[in-house]
């Protein structure tokens, strides 16, 4: 199974130090940098991944500090709309990665789209 996973940084960074897209757009929509109408396609799109993705229960586990989130390739509809958010973050000059894997680490999550793992590589 090949997992995918999508990081803000470019190729010359080590993958450790990039940032995932959620975060990514997350901290552009605190800085102030977006127009109104992406406000409320932002706002739009977190909403639905909150209703729609399951969240691993980071707040209730022990995380190791490397602890990063992959696809499954069954994610289709989460990977379309986490497309949505690296159009608007390349929008923004956030040079963003598609990293895919046979390997993702010990994987620490798992449900029916993703898998949190943890790596020394990722």
């Amino acid at each position: 199974m090949t997992f995918i996973r999508f990081v803000v940084g470019t190729n010359q960074e080590r993958a450790r130090q990039q940032t995932g897209v959620v975060a990514e757009l997350r901290l552009l929509k605190e800085s102030g940098d977006l127009p109104d109408y992406e406000h409320e396609h932002v706002a739009e799109l977190f909403a639905w991944l909150n209703d729609h993705l399951p969240c691993p229960p980071f707040s209730s586990a022990e995380w190791p500090e490397d602890a990063v989130s992959w696809f499954k390739p069954s994610a289709v509809e989460f990977i379309a709309r986490f497309r949505e958010i690296i159009t608007i973050l390349e929008e923004h000059g956030r040079f963003v990665r598609t990293l895919t894997t046979t390997d993702p680490g010990v994987i620490r999550y798992e449900d029916e789209f993703q898998v949190v793992t943890s790596s020394w590589k990722y």
